[in-house]
């Protein structure tokens, strides 16, 4: 990841280009190679080698607050200027490896009495002079009262108010705001106290641009940033550049660093003349700004800077309590939901049928308009969602992110192009992965909510054009499209909780039954692979046995004695069936190894009449009288499968029907179906057996005894379903046996008779 110095512009005394309102965000302010002139600045080398602690730089405007002027400030000792006591302070306090956040504070004692301030910089050390104003005896009770009123705060809007009030009482600047950063990095006014002439900037946002990623960056680095004069002209360092490094002297940590220029015309436009800027960092992040401004020059002593400082550290603190005591208060309230979820998943053996029942409330638990919930490799949806589809492009989306486990959003357009056909079912997404990798999953969603926005000034689209800087702070408001609700941090933590909770209970259960399904799949996989084998290699030794045993009564012919015939006879029908057996594994093997259907348009009537040909033979020996369907059928399915099914079904009416066999054939087609029934006039079926003929092997009568293998029904099932139709049986004893196959493709029918 890089860091926003990674692309910033040399500045304008390195020949770099002039900032402007179009790459201001490359802005190297952190190197201004000036200050501001209300105080001076020395850079003193640290590092043991050469010269201990000389002077390599020094602020244009030294000689107006020490005794000695810049060029002969160059190449001094420390001790030299500040004297023994002072610059063994500095050289302790700030031993090699400090990092540049820590500062060393002491007074001068000039004639004048001065401030100084050290902090370091790797192998250097920064040091400001400032003047000390007098101080006011109510500082220090400002400062007491407002640690008191911050302490004392109950909610979070409460504190921030507390905290703008308490920070214009301890600078005196007309007017403090508590700014807040929202994700996109603009930010709104959420506490004010001003003048009562000045119009309130309250509840106004501003664009990311005002304050860009470097500064950000220093934000979080370093407390406070003051601007004591927008009209001030900086004091250059002499010289421009480190002399041993010949690079610019980072001057980030200091708080008299030269303001931006684009920042000066930014406050000027504001009508402001002085700023001052707190950080207020919650858990490592920036979460916020105690903003001061002045329309006249106003410089901020060191006390009153420190003070200020301390604030916005104790605001760092009571924020965060505030608000996971909100988050607390307003997860109590979700508790018994929470807890009820948690118990359904854990009683249930169905936990997407359990989870998705409209009565457990899991929509309602996180006030959402609509939730989908994916265990198991199944949807299950409640309220407003997106459609089937879109879900699908969802779960892709979330699996190839980089968020593993959660993702919140009021704005999912803005993430996802797709979703802004279902702005008004899911504008926002609270998604959360039950496990790692979205394998299983539960999505909140929320639609749009209009929403109106007070911009100061700008929208972040313009902000950076026509009106950047910006020439007027006047409120524009802004109609919103696209977001929901934002997600409260409640709901958020709620539903990694409930993540965590759910993944604990149906975790380890939802991981074996994938395991067990790979298991029975490779099971299965090796078993057809085995049958396909078997059946396969069977065909040709009992297809040679067949064709030995014809050849052996060829040459024998009458020579066979009466019990010799018998036995021949007895091998013959007996390889048949085998041979038979082997050839129905063979296809029943291969339908479920390669179970793609080749759909084309053909005539029943050629379907009926090629399997009656085949099955010729057999129907003359049962004196077949056969009645087909009164007009022909297009079918748009497989012919050789179907043709194969038919096959089964019609052979199976011969074999069991009674001389003479009466079979007849129907078709309908309607409500996108069509309808095929075959009916023979045979013995009939028991009902406790109609449905266990359909399962491998199932055959009427004794082992040994029963015509058939047992698997011609099961293959004709099997290819129904690969339709994605239906075969079922109906019989009555004594009245014989209707066979239907119901499936989905409706025919085109034609007018000729059969």
């Amino acid at each position: 990841m890089t860091s926003p110095k990674d692309d910033l512009l040399p500045p304008s005394y390195l020949g770099g280009p002039q900032i402007t309102g179009e790459n201001c965000h490359r802005e190297a302010i952190h190197i201004p190679g000036s200050i501001q002139p209300h105080g001076a600045l020395l850079v003193v080398r640290a590092e043991n080698e050469g010269p201990p602690h000389e002077v390599l730089q020094a602020s244009e405007n030294l000689g107006e607050f020490l005794e000695i002027g810049p060029a002969a400030a160059l190449g001094q000792p420390l001790e030299a200027l500040f004297g023994p006591q002072v610059s063994r302070g500095i050289v302790q306090a700030l031993p090699l490896g400090t990092t540049d956040r820590l500062q060393y504070r002491t007074t001068l004692q000039t004639p004048t009495p001065l401030a100084l301030t050290a902090h370091r910089v790797e192998e250097r050390l920064v040091l400001e002079i400032e003047a000390i104003p007098a101080e006011s005896s109510e500082d220090n009770n400002h400062l007491r009262n407002a640690v008191f009123a911050l302490e004392s705060a109950q909610t979070l809007a409460g504190l921030l108010e507390t905290a703008a009030e308490a920070a214009r009482n301890l600078s005196g600047f007309d007017r403090v705001m508590l700014y807040r950063f929202a994700e996109d990095n603009s930010g709104e006014v959420v506490a004010e106290s001003c003048r009562t002439d000045l119009a309130p900037f309250l509840g106004h946002r501003f664009p990311e641009s005002d304050i860009p990623a470097q500064a950000r960056a220093l934000y979080v680095r370093h407390a406070l940033r003051l601007t004591a004069d927008v009209g001030a002209a900086p004091s250059p360092l002499t010289p421009r550049l480190d002399p041993l490094t010949q690079a610019p002297t980072p001057l980030g940590g200091a708080v008299l660093r030269a303001t931006s220029p684009m920042h000066l015309h930014y406050l000027r436009n504001m009508g402001v003349a002085s700023s001052l800027s707190v950080s207020i960092v919650v858990d490592g992040r920036l979460w916020g700004l105690i903003s001061c401004h002045h329309h006249t020059p106003r410089v901020t002593s060191p006390s009153v800077r420190a003070a200020l400082e301390e604030v916005g550290r104790l605001l760092n603190l009571q924020i965060q309590l505030k608000e996971q005591a909100d988050v607390a208060a307003f997860r109590q309230q979700l508790a018994a939901g929470h807890q009820q979820v948690l118990d359904t998943a854990a009683r249930t053996l169905s936990p997407l049928q359990a989870l998705s029942d409209p009565a457990l409330g899991l929509s309602e638990l996180l006030r959402a308009g609509g939730v989908a919930l994916r265990l198991e490799g199944e949807w299950r949806t409640l309220g407003a969602t997106p459609p089937a589809e879109g879900l699908e492009k969802l779960l892709a989306w979330l699996q190839a992110g980089e968020d593993e486990f959660l993702l919140v959003t009021d704005h999912l357009g803005s993430r996802l192009a797709e979703a802004g056909a279902w702005t008004d079912v899911a504008s926002g997404l609270l998604a959360v992965s039950i496990g790692r990798g979205w394998q299983e999953a539960v999505l909140w969603f929320r639609g749009e909510q209009p929403q109106v926005a007070l911009w100061g000034g700008a929208t972040p689209d313009h902000a950076k054009t026509e009106l950047g800087p910006r020439q007027s702070f006047a409120t524009y408001i802004e109609d919103i499209r696209g977001h929901a609700e934002p997600w409260h941090t409640g709901e958020i933590a709620e539903a990694q909780a409930l993540a965590r909770g759910l993944s604990a209970t149906l975790g380890e259960r939802l991981s074996t039954l994938r395991k067990l399904n790979d298991d029975l799949t490779r099971s299965n996989e090796e078993w057809r692979k085995f049958a396909f084998v078997i059946s396969h290699d069977l065909q040709e030794p009992v297809r040679l046995i067949g064709q030995f045993m014809d050849l052996f009564r060829l040459r024998q012919g009458d020579n066979l004695d009466e019990q010799t015939a018998q036995l021949t006879h007895y091998v013959n029908r007996e390889t048949a069936r085998i041979g038979s057996l082997t050839a129905d594994l063979y296809t029943y093997t291969e339908l479920l190894s390669y179970p793609e259907l080749n759909l084309q348009a053909i005539s029943l009537s050629d379907l009926l009449r090629q399997t009656l040909a085949d099955l010729a033979p057999l129907a003359e020996s049962k004196q077949l009288k056969f009645s087909g369907p009164t007009k022909d059928l297009i079918l748009n399915v497989d012919g050789p499968k179907l043709q194969l099914a038919l096959g089964h079904v019609i052979r199976n009416a011969l074999t069991f029907g009674r001389v003479p066999v009466q079979l007849s054939v129907s078709a309908e087609a309607e409500a996108g179906q069509v309808t095929l029934k075959v009916q023979d006039n045979g013995h009939g079926v028991p009902k406790e057996y109609q449905e266990r003929l359909f399962e491998l092997f199932q055959r009427l009568g004794k082992a040994g005894t029963a015509e058939g293998n047992g698997v011609g029904l099961t293959l004709a099932r099997k290819v129904a379903e690969l339709h994605g139709g239906t075969l079922t049986m109906q019989s009555t004893l004594g009245q014989g046996t209707t066979l239907t196959f119901v499936l989905p493709s409706p025919p085109a029918s034609t007018g000729s008779a059969t």
